[in-house]
């Protein structure tokens, strides 16, 4: 793939050649066939048994090295997919740009977007391998999956009967020195406010709350970051308190922790200079208590002249009053590791329909008895203030293993290369290995990834040290398990 190149003065040159490869295909989930195209290409030229299903998941095989083509095999597993996401002000097509790499030092960014180190870096670690030949390693397969960010649909779909191995390295989770043994457990629910509305009367403004962090829940909430629809209601919990403020409707939907939120509101009672004084009041102080977290917060409301009806007062306190009240964030920690959260707790999405004013919660909980009392205190809670209970479900987690030979060697070779231990801990965000571990019961498996930050958000970025690191760690656990030639193979 002829281009030029933005990072050449990189080592090892070829990982990063893949990266921007990559990073030139147009790739969000459920767009994928020409990345699972640009995978078989190299395969093919490497002469590598190479297998494509209908949804364009692909499995490599490559050999393993002269002397131990016989031992058991390991899989290496990443995903295709990105998450689109672009600033306001970026005309960024996702169908059809590439990624525009920026690189300041040892950080790599994009131009206004995602960067697609989620999942790029797995892909890029994955094509290195399969194709230095002078690796030393033992016979290998690596999985590249699709549609991994909207419901692990790729490896769903994939026939694990392909796999022939029964030791995986995930390359999707954790961080460089974060290996991940297990994967939380998921409570989801949708739950709907039933609503009554009267005419507008009074003056009709879109409220909008942006310019927070967002991102991933299992990595964002650690750091306490906050949610726009949390924020909303605590703004319009100021107004009310010397205005008469109607909500119409609010909307946010995503996939990750919000970023923003847009909510279309009436003043109906009190001053309009009054009602923009309590915005700046708000704005400045969440600014100074999330100074850490989210400085950025930004708070303003604009006039809308069309607008639907709005909501009675007791409905529209209601909600904000649910909204403001909800449990939110860090619910347990682990005593042993206090800069870590084992239980936690966001409203994702909230949006406008038929039935009224709907909600959608999840929960992330190590351990299983802490998710299941805190999913019966949010259906309390909930049910409390009126809310329908819509649908609810439950994700069941990947619970890590006792006794994990790859984690050993893992937690060996790290050691051995980088003279400290890595943690060793659970991840609180999905990936493709819950999925391949329900299918393949007895896989031993362990994850790690290269150190990406504010993933799902345009402010994603790469510590290129790191995706070097994990590289040399994932070569480095292959070459130790051909010294395993017997025991416990």
């Amino acid at each position: 793939m002829a281009r030029e190149y933005v990072l050449t003065d990189r080592q090892p040159q070829l990982l990063y050649r893949y990266f921007e490869d990559i990073s030139a295909i147009p790739r969000v989930s459920g767009n994928e066939e020409a990345a699972a195209s640009y995978v078989k290409e190299i395969a093919g030229k490497h002469g590598l048994w190479c297998h494509e299903d209908e949804l364009h998941n692909v499995l490599v095989r490559k050999p393993g090295s002269p002397g131990f083509e016989n031992l058991p095999s390991v899989l290496l597993e990443g995903h295709l997919d990105i998450v689109g996401a672009k600033r306001p002000e970026s005309d960024h097509d996702f169908a059809k740009d590439p990624i525009r790499l920026i690189a300041e030092g040892n950080i790599l960014h994009a131009d206004g977007t995602t960067l697609g180190a989620d999942n790029g870096c797995a892909v890029a670690i994955m094509l290195k391998i399969l194709t230095d030949k002078s690796l030393i390693h033992p016979p290998l397969e690596c999985l590249f999956t699709v549609q991994e960010e909207v419901g692990l649909v790729g490896a769903k779909y994939f026939d694990a009967s392909l796999i022939q191995s029964r030791r995986a390295i995930g390359l999707d989770a954790g961080a460089e020195g974060v290996f991940r043994k297990g994967t939380s457990t998921k409570y989801e629910m949708t739950a709907c406010l039933p609503v009554r509305r009267e005419p507008v009367s009074g003056k009709a403004y879109c409220l909008e709350v942006s310019g927070l962090r967002g991102g991933d829940q299992g990595a964002g909430i650690p750091r306490e970051q906050i949610c726009a629809i949390k924020m909303t209601a605590r703004v319009l919990h100021h107004l009310n308190k010397e205005l008469d403020v109607r909500l119409s409707s609010v909307h946010k939907t995503g996939k990750s922790i919000p970023s923003d939120c847009a909510s279309h509101i009436v003043l109906v009672a009190g001053e309009e200079r009054r009602m923009m004084e309590i915005l700046e009041e708000q704005q400045r102080q969440i600014r100074e208590e999330y100074a850490q977290s989210d400085p950025g917060i930004c708070i303003c409301a604009r006039p809308e002249p069309d607008m639907p009806d709005m909501l009675l007062k007791e409905d529209s306190k209601r909600l904000v009053n649910a909204l403001y009240l909800m449990p939110y964030g860090a619910r347990n920690r682990s005593l042993s590791r206090l800069d870590e959260v084992s239980c936690s707790v966001i409203t994702k999405k909230i949006y406008t329909d038929q039935e009224g004013i709907c909600i959608f919660t999840v929960i992330s909980a190590e351990e299983r008895c802490q998710g299941e009392a805190l999913d019966e205190e949010m259906k309390t809670f909930v049910q409390t203030f009126g809310f329908h209970i819509r649908d609810t479900n439950v994700n069941r987690g990947w619970e890590w293993e006792r006794v994990s030979p790859i984690r050993d060697i893992m937690v060996k070779t790290y050691e051995e290369l980088f003279h400290r231990m890595p943690k060793v801990n659970i991840s609180h965000g999905g990936n493709d290995c819950v999925v391949l571990k329900e299918k393949i019961p007895d896989l031993d498996v362990i994850t790690t990834a290269a150190t990406y930050v504010d993933y799902h958000t345009p402010k994603e970025w790469l510590d290129m040290d790191s995706f070097e690191r994990v590289l040399e760690l994932v070569e480095g656990v292959l070459k130790n398990l051909t010294r395993q030639v017997s025991g416990a193979q």
